[in-house]
């Protein structure tokens, strides 16, 4: 009992001792964690050293000792030091989801100056410096500078200026490899229909223009182009989108409308066997005028000038062979789909996010969340954390679990959307925000892409073509069975067996042979079930090494 008392008492001391210690830090420091105590704290005289940091990476304990020493020796009641959340406070916003230790000098609520990084020795020069400045400045000697806290400092609108040059960088070599993407796809989609309908043009004649269908076709047979089809259709929600991507007038609201809810008439232009020439050229010529210069008086009793209801467009015919192509899809998908192949769905933007397997649970469960999971493409298990030569492991959680033993150095890598593969046809609702999903990236990411070039380079190594196609799993081997003959074969051979048993009683039935070869290979079986059953109990004693973090390395 005695020894108890003595423990407790030790641990109550000890309490005692780090509640004295907090007590004396928050006194030390003030914790600023909304805009009414930033507000509040920015009214203090003297000098106010504010050490901001964010809800993922606190604020700089390291530095505690030397503010207390500072403040003692230097500062005095002439000194006030807080620790402020960017999270929840307005004015810090631009310090959000930053790691490096951030500390703002404000003097009379002007911010006199800001450093970034735990440098102890600089930041004891600037405390030293600033708090001569204002004993200067109460004296009217020195001139504080006119910055409000939210303003940048000179050195931060120099980074921010390369920084936003990065960035914009950035973005111009994104957009280019999604424009080079985009044309790619588009080309191989005509490529693949010219072989097919090469002396075809579509045509779309909105509903108010119907009934001039007769002055269409009667202006193309005179260039050698006839009206092979027609048909009408309600082109719908999704195909207006398509349309209004390839000619921006089927975008606009009256038009969208109209195609959308009333039957339009999808026209198939054919080109006579004895015209040469490009069909699209020809039509367009014939229909749109575009040999005709803006103002010409002609180009007034073209179809497609005549067909317009005020700004309503009333005839659309392609202007290329990739919006014939994008065209023919829309209008006439059944023709199109029975002797060509539906288009390959085209890829969103991408980057690699990279974590330790040990993660896995909590890396999942991020991405199962409903701002997420819509950008998650792919995910796989590999043997470490090179992005050059990955060596994959298993594609799933469940195939991960059941491996027998785990390491440290095993990652999991996901496959992150960074936009949609066509913005064009979403919703406003549906566009996702800009940079990785902050919800993965407070877990602490072993490697990010750096763009989604870069991305895509990388993902194409952890998940190249065919990666998700479905596997097959092999057929286990059974034991070979004898093959069936039919009835009469089999009475037959019984009959030849029951004589062999008369005249040679000691020869053993073929049955029972086969009986003992079964029991023997039982016996393998069981054999083969105590050594399982043996490992099982050996892997509930190995340590799972990517259920938990890595052992700490000694600095």
């Amino acid at each position: 009992m005695a020894l108890t008392s003595a423990v407790a008492n030790a641990a109550a001391a000890a309490a005692a001792a780090g509640a004295g210690k907090k007590a004396a830090q928050v006194q030390l420091q003030a914790e600023l964690n909304t805009d009414d105590d930033w507000n509040k704290f920015l009214t203090r005289d003297g000098l106010l050293v504010v050490d901001v940091y964010s809800e993922w990476c606190g604020p700089c304990i390291g530095m505690v000792g030397n503010l207390k020493k500072i403040k003692v020796e230097l500062g005095g009641d002439n000194l006030h030091l807080a620790v402020a959340k960017s999270d929840t406070i307005e004015c810090l916003k631009r310090f959000r989801k930053r790691s490096q230790p951030t500390w703002m000098f404000i003097a009379s609520g002007q911010l006199l100056n800001v450093v970034f990084g735990a440098d102890a020795p600089r930041i004891a020069r600037t405390i030293e410096q600033e708090l001569k400045n204002e004993e200067l400045a109460k004296k009217g000697e020195l001139e504080r500078p006119k910055r409000a806290p939210h303003e940048l400092t000179t050195p931060e609108q120099e980074v921010a200026t390369a920084q936003e040059k990065i960035e914009q960088e950035k973005r111009e070599k994104e957009a280019a490899a999604i424009e080079a993407a985009r044309y790619e796809r588009r080309e191989a989609r005509a490529r693949r229909l010219e072989m097919h309908f090469a002396d075809i043009c579509p045509a779309l004649m909105l509903p108010h223009a119907q009934k001039n269908l007769r002055k269409v076709t009667d202006t193309i047979e005179s260039f050698g182009i006839i009206l092979a089809d027609k048909c009408p259709i309600v082109v719908g929600k999704e195909g207006a989108k398509i349309l209004a991507v390839e000619e921006p007038e089927l975008g606009e609201p009256a038009a969208a409308a109209a195609i959308i809810e009333r039957p339009s008439l999808a026209l198939l232009f054919k080109k006579m066997p004895d015209k040469e020439g490009d069909i699209i050229e020809i039509t367009r010529r014939a229909l749109c005028g575009d040999h005709l210069d803006e103002d010409d008086e002609a180009r007034k009793k073209l179809p497609c000038t005549e067909l317009r209801d005020g700004n309503v467009i009333g005839l659309f015919v392609p202007a290329d062979r990739h919006q014939r192509a994008a065209v023919l899809d829309v209008l006439f998908p059944k023709m199109v789909g029975a002797v060509v192949e539906p288009p390959v769905p085209a890829e969103p933007p991408h980057i690699a996010i990279m974590f330790g397997a040990w993660q896995r649970r909590a890396v999942l469960s991020m991405a199962g969340l409903p701002r997420v999971a819509p950008r998650l493409l792919r995910y796989g298990f590999y043997a470490d954390a090179s992005v050059d030569e990955p060596k994959l492991l298993c594609k799933n959680i469940d195939q991960y679990e059941l491996r027998p033993e785990k390491d440290f150095c095993e990652t999991i890598v996901l496959m992150i959307a960074m936009g949609l593969a066509e913005p064009e046809l979403a919703e406003p609702e549906d566009m996702f925000p800009d940079g990785p999903p902050e919800e993965l990236l407070t877990l602490g990411a072993l490697h990010i892409s750096a763009d989604a070039v870069v991305g895509k380079e990388e993902c194409a190594r952890f998940f190249p073509p065919g990666y998700s196609e479905p596997e097959r799993k092999p057929r286990p081997k059974g034991k070979k069975k004898k093959k069936r003959r039919h009835d009469k074969d089999e009475n037959a051979e019984e009959s030849a067996e029951r004589t062999q048993s008369t005249e040679n009683p000691e020869a053993e039935p073929n049955g029972d042979t086969e009986n003992g070869d079964e029991g023997d290979e039982n016996g393998d079986t069981e054999e083969n079930g105590d050594e399982n059953g043996d490992d099982e109990d050996n892997e509930e004693h190995t340590a799972d090494k990517a259920t938990s973090p890595p052992p700490l390395t000694p600095h």
